[in-house]
């Protein structure tokens, strides 16, 4: 006997997504339906209303619901098929069922499966996803996780501010900023995690985030400024968005800049970030992994399920909904895959060479 995990597809309106691993972060219940079922059942199958069953391996972004059932009749019809798939793949007389599905994608050949769960059954969307958390967590309840680590370990190294840029002893690598007023188990709270494109050019990068008038070259400042404007409901948001550095919208709209907006506005972003922001550094001189381990570091960060912002965090007040989401001044990576074991022991034998002070981080 075997445990089959069945699980509605999600919606197209789902921004893409690839693959099962690369699952859209809109898609919340999916994936976390996806990771129950990989945690319970012995095999997961998908339920689409274009194609019937889909095995996992088989998934891909093509399998994205575009239609629903417009009848019964429709319906019927298309559980006569998933019913001969499932005779075909599984054993409809032994196997055991765990549905994770609406109503409309089991009930009308749910009553030829001998054994069936239906956790679903009677919940809300958020009662659902709570049902799912709180089963995930389980297993894992006592342990620490690898967002909590990386918090252990960045608030343990030597630190960096506005004050001493030119301390920083290496010109490649990856900064980790930590906000001082925001907090993750008591401790310093990770808002972001940059590099740098061109090599020797760490310290120029982490400069240009702190240098009024050039919000155009850092991101950074760009959504910081983003968040006060947003906050205030300020007319100027919208000429704030538009990138100078372009020679074209420079010409078509130019004239729209109001300088003492945004020398004022400068300004404010730099106080902010001076009396918030401390950042660490460490040394990884290959571009092709300096990207990835940035990518790592934040989606791992992002999908750790104690990481929060507080109520008075400025980013809440972004326009952009990957930054309000992502609780960091990020908006990209933050669905690449997360960190494996072997790079995170990388990023620790990294932190200690780069380090003058060499905290035990080997028994993190």
């Amino acid at each position: 006997m075997r445990k089959i995990a069945l699980i509605s597809c999600t919606n197209s309106k789902k921004i893409g997504f690839n693959l099962v691993k690369d699952i859209d972060k809109e898609s919340q219940l999916f994936k976390l339906s996806i990771d129950y079922g990989k945690k319970i059942a012995d095999e997961i199958y998908f339920l689409t209303s274009k194609y019937g069953l889909v095995k996992e391996i088989d998934y891909s972004e093509s399998y994205r619901e575009s239609d629903v059932f417009n009848s019964d009749i429709e319906n019927r019809l298309w559980s006569l098929e998933v019913l001969k798939q499932l005779n075909k793949f599984t054993n409809i007389h032994e196997d055991e069922y765990i549905v994770l599905a609406e109503k409309n994608y089991y009930k009308n050949y749910i009553e030829f499966l001998k054994k069936v769960e239906m956790p679903f059954e009677h919940l809300s969307l958020k009662e659902k996803e709570d049902f799912l958390r709180k089963e995930l967590c389980q297993e894992d309840r006592g342990k620490i996780s690898y967002g909590e680590k990386l918090h252990i370990l960045f608030n343990s190294m030597k630190r960096y501010n506005h004050n001493n840029f030119d301390e920083i002893p290496f010109k490649n690598g990856i900064y980790v900023v930590l906000d001082k007023k925001e907090k993750y188990k008591d401790m310093d709270r990770i808002v972001r995690i940059g590099t740098h494109v061109n090599d020797n050019k760490l310290i120029t990068r982490i400069k240009n985030h702190y240098k009024n008038g050039l919000k155009d070259n850092s991101f950074f400042r760009k959504n910081i400024g983003k968040s006060i404007l947003s906050y205030n409901e300020h007319y100027y948001l919208y000429i704030w968005n538009i990138n100078f550095n372009d020679k074209i919208n420079d010409s078509k709209y130019g004239e729209l800049r109001d300088m003492d907006v945004e020398v004022a506005l400068e300004e404010k972003i730099s106080n902010y970030m001076k009396e918030r922001f401390e950042f660490v550094c460490f040394e990884v001189n290959e571009m092709k992994e300096r990207y990835r381990l940035e990518e790592g570091l934040i989606s791992t960060i992002y999908h750790d399920q104690e990481f929060d912002s507080s109520d008075m965090w400025l980013g809440k007040y972004s326009p952009m909904a990957e930054i309000r989401d992502s609780k960091m001044w990020v908006s990209r990576g933050l669905d690449k895959a997360q960190l494996n074991e072997e790079e995170f022991r990388r990023v620790i034998t990294l932190c200690l060479k780069s380090n003058e002070e060499k905290e035990a981080f080997s028994q993190i």
